[in-house]
Protein backbone atom coordinates (compact mmCIF):
# COMPACT_ATOMS: atom_id res chain seq x y z
CA UNK A 1 0.00 0.00 0.00
CA UNK A 2 2.86 2.36 0.75
CA UNK A 3 4.87 1.29 -2.30
CA UNK A 4 2.74 3.18 -4.89
CA UNK A 5 2.79 6.32 -2.75
CA UNK A 6 6.56 6.15 -2.36
CA UNK A 7 7.02 5.61 -6.11
CA UNK A 8 4.85 8.66 -6.82
CA UNK A 9 6.84 10.76 -4.32
CA UNK A 10 10.11 9.64 -5.85
CA UNK A 11 8.86 10.51 -9.37
CA UNK A 12 7.64 13.90 -8.13
CA UNK A 13 11.01 14.56 -6.47
CA UNK A 14 12.89 13.73 -9.69
CA UNK A 15 10.56 15.92 -11.72
CA UNK A 16 11.03 18.88 -9.36
CA UNK A 17 14.78 18.29 -9.33
CA UNK A 18 14.92 18.45 -13.16
CA UNK A 19 12.68 21.53 -13.18
CA UNK A 20 14.78 23.43 -10.65
CA UNK A 21 17.98 22.41 -12.41
CA UNK A 22 16.70 23.71 -15.74
CA UNK A 23 15.60 27.01 -14.12
CA UNK A 24 19.01 27.52 -12.50
CA UNK A 25 20.77 26.56 -15.75
CA UNK A 26 18.66 29.02 -17.77
CA UNK A 27 19.44 31.84 -15.33
CA UNK A 28 23.12 30.98 -15.46
CA UNK A 29 23.10 31.08 -19.28
CA UNK A 30 21.37 34.50 -19.29
CA UNK A 31 23.94 35.89 -16.87
CA UNK A 32 26.85 34.34 -18.77
CA UNK A 33 25.61 35.68 -22.11
CA UNK A 34 25.17 39.18 -20.68
CA UNK A 35 28.66 39.18 -19.18
CA UNK A 36 30.18 37.88 -22.40
CA UNK A 37 28.45 40.63 -24.39
CA UNK A 38 29.71 43.25 -21.93
CA UNK A 39 33.27 41.91 -22.24
CA UNK A 40 33.12 42.07 -26.04
CA UNK A 41 31.80 45.63 -25.88
CA UNK A 42 34.54 46.73 -23.50
CA UNK A 43 37.24 45.06 -25.59
CA UNK A 44 36.02 46.85 -28.72
CA UNK A 45 35.95 50.18 -26.86
CA UNK A 46 39.62 49.99 -25.88
CA UNK A 47 41.81 51.81 -28.41
CA UNK A 48 44.42 49.76 -30.21
CA UNK A 49 47.35 52.02 -29.38
CA UNK A 50 48.52 53.47 -26.08
CA UNK A 51 46.07 56.03 -24.75
CA UNK A 52 47.14 59.42 -23.49
CA UNK A 53 45.60 60.18 -20.14
CA UNK A 54 46.25 60.70 -16.49
CA UNK A 55 49.51 59.19 -15.38
CA UNK A 56 50.66 58.45 -18.92
CA UNK A 57 53.16 60.10 -21.20
CA UNK A 58 52.13 63.28 -22.98
CA UNK A 59 52.06 63.29 -26.77
CA UNK A 60 55.28 64.34 -28.42
CA UNK A 61 54.77 66.72 -31.32
CA UNK A 62 57.80 67.53 -33.45
CA UNK A 63 58.48 71.26 -33.41
CA UNK A 64 56.35 71.88 -30.33
CA UNK A 65 53.21 74.03 -30.18
CA UNK A 66 54.34 76.41 -32.94
CA UNK A 67 54.63 73.58 -35.47
CA UNK A 68 51.34 72.14 -34.28
CA UNK A 69 49.56 75.48 -34.79
CA UNK A 70 51.12 75.85 -38.24
CA UNK A 71 49.92 72.39 -39.28
CA UNK A 72 46.47 73.09 -37.85
CA UNK A 73 46.17 76.35 -39.80
CA UNK A 74 47.32 74.61 -42.97
CA UNK A 75 44.61 71.99 -42.58
CA UNK A 76 41.99 74.62 -41.75
CA UNK A 77 42.76 76.47 -45.01
CA UNK A 78 42.05 73.24 -46.87
CA UNK A 79 38.74 72.87 -45.00
CA UNK A 80 39.94 69.94 -42.89
CA UNK A 81 39.78 69.48 -39.16
CA UNK A 82 42.90 70.34 -37.15
CA UNK A 83 45.11 67.48 -35.92
CA UNK A 84 43.95 65.67 -32.79
CA UNK A 85 46.98 66.77 -30.78
CA UNK A 86 45.66 70.36 -30.80
CA UNK A 87 42.92 69.38 -28.36
CA UNK A 88 45.10 67.42 -25.96
CA UNK A 89 45.88 68.86 -22.56
CA UNK A 90 49.50 69.96 -22.87
CA UNK A 91 48.81 72.12 -25.94
CA UNK A 92 45.26 73.27 -25.33
CA UNK A 93 46.23 76.32 -23.22
CA UNK A 94 49.09 77.33 -25.52
CA UNK A 95 46.91 77.87 -28.59
CA UNK A 96 45.15 81.09 -29.56
CA UNK A 97 41.69 79.70 -30.26
CA UNK A 98 40.45 82.99 -31.76
CA UNK A 99 42.32 82.03 -34.97
CA UNK A 100 40.14 78.94 -35.34
CA UNK A 101 36.53 78.85 -36.56
CA UNK A 102 33.83 78.14 -33.98
CA UNK A 103 33.37 74.53 -35.10
CA UNK A 104 37.06 73.75 -34.50
CA UNK A 105 37.30 75.25 -31.01
CA UNK A 106 37.19 72.93 -28.00
CA UNK A 107 34.05 72.96 -25.89
CA UNK A 108 34.29 74.98 -22.69
CA UNK A 109 33.50 72.57 -19.81
CA UNK A 110 32.12 75.47 -17.74
CA UNK A 111 29.19 75.73 -20.17
CA UNK A 112 27.84 72.50 -18.71
CA UNK A 113 28.23 73.45 -15.06
CA UNK A 114 25.14 72.64 -12.94
CA UNK A 115 23.56 70.56 -15.70
CA UNK A 116 23.13 66.83 -16.16
CA UNK A 117 25.57 66.86 -19.09
CA UNK A 118 29.12 66.12 -18.04
CA UNK A 119 30.77 67.95 -20.93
Amino acid sequence: MNAPILLNLQAAQQSWSRTLSSIVWAQWMVLDTSLEAAQRLLKSAVPAGPAVGRGQATPNVEGGPAELIRRAMERMKKGLAPPREVYQTPYRNQIDWSQFPDWARPIDPELFENSSHEG
